[in-house]
């Protein structure tokens, strides 16, 4: 029998465990450019500025994260776009927690106003394009050498999903 998952707006009590996962994702070197460990206070600002923040319980744990971020802060016509982080506890991966974060993710979304969701995943980031794809985003195309991590060039697969009217 398949365990029990919420899905629910982060508060600010939060910011502990979601600084822990997404820290858990910078160690591994697989998800993202980021090298600076992630402060729960920093966390707890932006959850409590309204940024989109969704976190998925089991047993009262918060194993899992998604939230969005603006697209192109200097555009306002860009506004109905945001950019897509989702990071699950390694513990729970591939359980389901990915999937339902990003399809509860587009559902509030697009009750804010936004038409597109986009990601930009590393090419050598199987586990994580198998997910999109598998819940319906589609591939635009590759940003090579979009950073460095690490010292080492690292592409990206640009990914979409649109949402609401954008969708029809």
């Amino acid at each position: 029998m398949a365990e029990r998952m919420r899905i629910r707006t982060a508060v600010s009590g939060d910011a502990e465990a979601l600084a822990r996962i997404h820290n858990q994702g910078i160690a591994e070197r697989v998800a993202t450019f980021e090298t600076r460990i992630q402060d729960p206070a920093e966390i707890t600002r932006e959850i409590e500025a309204g940024r989109l923040v969704l976190v998925a319980e089991r047993r009262g744990d918060v194993v899992g994260w998604a939230a969005t971020g603006p697209y192109d802060d200097a555009h306002d016509y860009y506004s109905g776009v945001a950019e897509v982080t989702l990071y699950v506890d390694p513990g729970a991966r591939r359980s389901g927690i990915g999937a339902a974060l990003l399809d509860a993710l587009a559902d509030e979304a697009e009750r804010r106003g936004c038409y597109k969701l986009i990601g930009k995943i590393f090419t050598s980031n199987e586990a994580s394009i198998a997910l999109v794809r598998a819940c319906g985003w589609r591939e635009v195309g590759v940003h090579r050498r979009h950073g460095r991590l690490d010292g080492e060039w690292k592409d990206v697969v640009v990914v979409e999903r649109l949402i609401g009217d954008a969708a029809a």
